[in-house]
């Protein structure tokens, strides 16, 4: 199941600087969460065995809880960086036939209790708590649908299908649905935001597939009781699971390694050109917010991602050659900036996992009217990825302060991006951004005095009208002098 991760989760929430809306989180709120979690975890415990009168076979809880604590200690992170996923999954579904709500509460909250990795006492208690009350919330719909438990040995099949796996699944459905909401809540208190919105956000990362994990924990209480095979059953359906989640995990670390390159490579930029300065992050966390609204998801939204954090990063080549801004923008400037996109692609191509980003980063100054550069292309033979950057682009240099402006407010960026679709914007994309900023809004980056006047009276060529005014001169790719 998703869970907050200690190393890059409620510590990461409130040390990078993830936008939130409202005052900063309360100590205090967060640690009443994580009780009135905990209570509730004992709330299963206790209702269980005693108001069900359910009594749990308790050498099957403890074999549950050692496999459900190794899960949880090999977790990678696969669905983002504040959730992930391990065959843990599989003990805490079969733990809702085998030993039912009570059984399953504590197996579900001392595996989290006691993985052997590093974590902070709050985050330990905080995922113990919540995987307890999905544990016991699963194991009280199971039985509301007739789940048999304890199972007996040599069930028939009908008996196994209608009182077994169907109640399993639905349990573990719902299960899934109270995982993401309890995050969701967490996230509304650490980031602010909405908590249906975090919670749907988590559901959406989790895909279809995920569900999977029940009809292998179904096969899991076949094998154990039905089937007679017992314990050893762990073995045949555990071990294919943990020689996956290995595999998985090097992909994770694959992954971790593009992020530590990209970022070494934005690190440089903005070394290069003070302009740069978290103005990649910000289009990219503006892309990552447009790109469900328009149909870009999984490893196209990872393309994105890469795209516009390095939409700029061919300034490190330019910017030796920059004449030096002394007034208004000239034709020497536009020629040199125009150069930009294809010195990015060139220091890139050779980077393989980039591949999908490079269409993005050359044609992100493309106009829908053909008046853009590299290129000169129009509508929507620029790529998509380009034409989400170029929204993106600009409303970020409009609501950040320049050294020759301020910054204007969300509302004056929107109206000025939507009075250039179907010229320089694509109008499609312009209203997927009004409708996420709808959602939550965005606040101007304003920048002080001291580093506003050292940035002296350098040009900004995300600004629209610079935009423009290439549109005027735009000369064709093949007459620039390069």
């Amino acid at each position: 199941m998703p869970e907050h991760d200690p190393a890059s989760g409620l510590s990461h929430t409130t040390t990078r600087g993830w936008a939130r809306s409202g005052p900063a989180p309360s100590r205090h709120a967060v640690a009443a969460y994580v009780v009135a979690l905990s209570l509730s975890a004992l709330a299963f415990l206790l209702g269980g065995l005693n108001l069900l009168d359910q009594r749990p076979q308790w050498h099957m809880v403890l074999v549950l809880t050692l496999l459900g604590a190794l899960g949880a200690s090999l977790r990678e992170r696969e669905f983002g960086p504040h959730q992930g996923v391990s065959f843990a999954t599989v003990i805490f579904a079969a733990a809702l036939p085998l030993v039912g709500p009570a059984g399953a509460t504590v197996v579900g909250y001392l595996s989290y209790l006691g993985a052997w990795r590093s974590q902070r006492l709050r985050d330990r208690l905080f995922n113990a708590a919540m995987m307890g009350c999905m544990a016991g919330t699963g194991g009280l719909v199971y039985l509301a649908l007739g789940g048999q438990t304890p199972l007996e040995p040599g069930v028939d099949p009908q008996t196994l299908l209608v009182q077994v796996a169907v109640p399993l699944i639905v349990g573990y459905a719902v299960m899934a649905g109270l995982n993401a909401l309890i995050i969701g809540l967490m996230s509304r208190l650490v980031r602010g935001g909405s908590a249906l919105r975090a919670a749907g956000q988590v559901l959406t990362s989790l895909g279809f597939g995920y569900f999977t994990h029940a009809l292998i924990a179904f096969l899991f209480v076949v094998l154990w009781v039905p089937a007679a095979v017992g314990v050893f059953s762990g073995v045949l359906i555990l071990v294919p699971l943990l020689i996956t989640q290995w595999t998985l995990s090097q992909d994770a670390a694959e992954r971790r390694s593009h992020e530590r390159t990209v970022g070494t490579l934005v690190a440089a930029l903005e070394a290069a050109n003070p302009y740069s300065v978290g103005h990649s992050a910000r289009v990219a966390e503006l892309c990552r917010r447009m790109a469900p609204r328009l149909g870009v998801r999984g490893e196209a939204a990872t393309g994105l991602h890469f795209a516009a954090l390095l939409h700029d990063i061919g300034l490190v080549a330019v910017a030796p050659r920059m004449p030096q801004a002394t007034g208004d923008v000239d034709i020497d400037y536009l020629v040199a900036i125009s150069e930009h996109p294809e010195a990015g692609v060139r220091m890139l191509q050779d980077i393989d996992f980039l591949a999908d980003a490079l269409p993005g980063i050359l044609h992100h100054h493309e106009r829908m009217d053909g008046h853009g550069y590299p290129a000169g292309l129009s509508g929507e033979t620029i790529p998509l990825f380009a034409r989400i950057i170029a929204v993106a682009d600009a409303f970020d240099s409009l609501t950040t302060t320049r050294s020759y402006r301020d910054a204007v407010t969300q509302s004056t960026a929107l109206e000025t991006l939507r009075a250039r679709a179907g010229s320089h914007l694509d109008d499609t994309v312009v209203e997927a951004l009004a409708d996420e900023l709808a959602a939550k809004q965005w606040e101007p980056t304003v920048i002080d005095d001291v580093v506003k006047s050292s940035l002296g009276a350098a040009h900004d060529h995300d600004d629209p009208l610079v935009s423009d005014l290439y549109a005027a001169w735009s000369p064709d790719p093949e007459e620039v002098v390069r």
